[in-house]
C-alpha cells in the first residue's frame, strides 16, 4: 500500500507538470492523446487502487489546461474528484447520491467527504460516466480494451457494474452498436494470443450476444470478423479455459443466417482432444438450438444427438467423429478432415564419445 500511494505522489507531481501552461505546448497532439488512452483504460480496469490512481491522474490531466480531442465529453465523463473540485461542486456530488432526511449534507464535513469520494470511485458510478466515451472515435478502443477486462473479472459487485453498464449503454443508444462492434473486432485483433484481453474478450461478446439485438446484416458482419479471429486463437491452442470460454458465443453466434463459419469451429470442438471441451461445446450447442430454435435446419436431429451422446468418453473418439460427422451433414457444413501422421526422420545418432572420453576422466580422478 505504501508503495502505491508512493506511486500515485509520483503520478499527481509529474501530471501537475504535465498541465503547466509551458510544458503542455511542448507535447504533440498524438503524445497528448496516448496519455489519456493509456489512463482511461486504466481507469476502467479490475483493480480498485489502480482504477482510483488512474481516474484522479485522468482527470487532473484533462481538467487542465491542456488541449485535446473531445475534451467536453471527456470532462463530462470525468469530472473531477471531491477533493479537487470547488465546494459548490462537491456538495453538488453529495446531494444528489445522499438524501438523509432533506437534512443539508455540507461539503467540508469529513463525513460528506467521504461519501463524495466514495460515490466518485464507486464502479457503478464509474463505468455508467464513462460509457457516452463509446462515441468518441479517439477513445473508443481504449475504453472497451479496460472494459472487456472488468467485464470478464472474477470480483461479482466489479463484473456486475461493467456488465450493467456496457448494456444499459448499448440498449438506450442502438446507434453506436456499430461503433462497439468495430471497436471489439479491432481490440481483439490488436491483442491476439494475449489471453489477459481475449479471455474476458470472449466473455465481453457472449454478454453482447446476448443482450443486445443486433441488426441481420450488422450481426453477421459482427460474427464473420470475430470467428476468423477466433480461429486464430484456438489453432493449437491447449489452454482449456479459454477454449471453454469460446464456446458460449460461438453458439451464440447461430442467431444470424450467416453462421456457417461459428459451425465449422463448433464442429472441430465437438471432438476436440480434451473431454471437458466437447461437452462444453456440445452443451452450449444444445442450448443454443432450443434458444434459437429456427435458426437451423434439422435442428430437432441435431439436439438428439448431442442429447444422447457421451461427448467426454475417452475411449469411442472413432463414435464420437461419426456422429460429429452426421451433425455436419444435417446442418450443411463439410465434416473437419484428419491430418495425415507426418513422418518425422528419425533422431541422428548420439555422439557419446566426447562423453565417455570424460567419464573416463572423472573415473580415473577418483570422483
Amino acid at each position: 500500500s505504501s508503495g502505491i500511494n508512493a506511486e500515485y505522489g509520483q503520478i499527481n507531481k509529474h501530471i501537475l507538470a504535465l498541465g503547466h501552461p509551458t510544458i503542455h505546448l511542448t507535447f504533440t497532439k498524438e503524445l497528448r492523446l496516448e496519455i489519456v488512452c493509456g489512463f482511461l483504460q486504466q481507469s476502467v480496469e479490475k483493480i480498485d487502487r489502480t482504477r482510483h490512481i488512474a481516474l484522479s491522474a485522468l482527470a487532473q490531466f484533462i481538467h487542465s489546461e491542456v488541449e485535446l480531442p473531445q475534451q467536453d465529453l471527456l470532462r463530462e465523463a470525468v469530472p473531477l474528484p471531491p477533493d479537487m473540485a470547488g465546494e459548490d461542486e462537491a456538495l453538488a456530488m453529495v446531494m444528489e447520491r445522499t438524501k438523509v432526511g432533506g437534512s443539508r449534507v455540507l461539503a467540508n464535513d469529513p463525513v460528506s467527504a467521504y461519501i463524495a469520494s466514495a460515490e466518485y470511485f464507486s464502479p457503478a458510478v464509474v463505468f455508467s460516466r464513462v460509457m457516452c466515451l463509446v462515441q468518441a472515435e479517439e477513445y473508443v478502443c481504449s475504453l472497451i480494451r479496460g472494459l472487456v477486462v472488468s467485464i470478464g473479472g472474477l470480483t461479482e459487485s466489479l463484473v456486475k457494474a461493467s456488465s450493467s453498464a456496457f448494456v444499459d449503454f448499448l440498449e438506450e443508444n442502438e446507434d453506436q452498436h456499430r461503433k462497439l462492434c468495430d471497436s471489439l473486432i479491432k481490440v481483439m485483433r490488436k491483442d491476439a494470443k494475449n489471453d489477459r484481453v481475449i479471455v474476458p474478450m470472449l466473455k465481453t461478446v457472449e454478454l453482447a450476444l446476448t443482450s443486445i439485438m443486433l441488426e441481420e446484416e450488422l450481426g453477421n458482419y459482427f460474427i464473420s470478423e470475430f470467428v476468423k479471429l477466433l480461429k486464430i486463437e484456438l489453432t493449437k491452442c491447449g489452454n482449456v479455459p479459454k477454449l471453454l470460454a469460446a464456446v458460449s458465443p460461438l453458439s451464440n453466434c447461430l442467431q444470424f443466417s450467416e453462421n456457417k463459419c461459428a459451425l465449422t469451429q463448433i464442429s472441430l470442438l465437438l471432438c476436440h482432444r480434451y473431454p471437458r471441451v466437447r461437452k462444453g461445446m456440445a452443451d452450449a450447442f444444445y442450448t443454443a438450438l432450443v434458444t434459437y430454435d429456427d435458426a437451423l435446419a434439422n435442428s430437432q436431429e441435431v439436439s438428439q444427438i448431442l442429447e444422447t451422446t457421451v461427448w467426454e468418453d475417452p475411449n469411442n473418439i472413432a463414435g464420437l467423429r461419426e456422429k460429429r460427422n452426421r451433425i455436419c451433414e444435417l446442418v450443411g457444413v463439410k465434416p473437419p478432415k484428419l491430418l495425415a501422421p507426418t513422418n518425422k526422420p528419425a533422431p541422428a545418432p548420439v555422439n557419446t564419445e566426447a562423453f565417455d572420453s570424460y567419464s573416463d576422466l572423472v573415473g580415473r580422478a577418483g570422483y
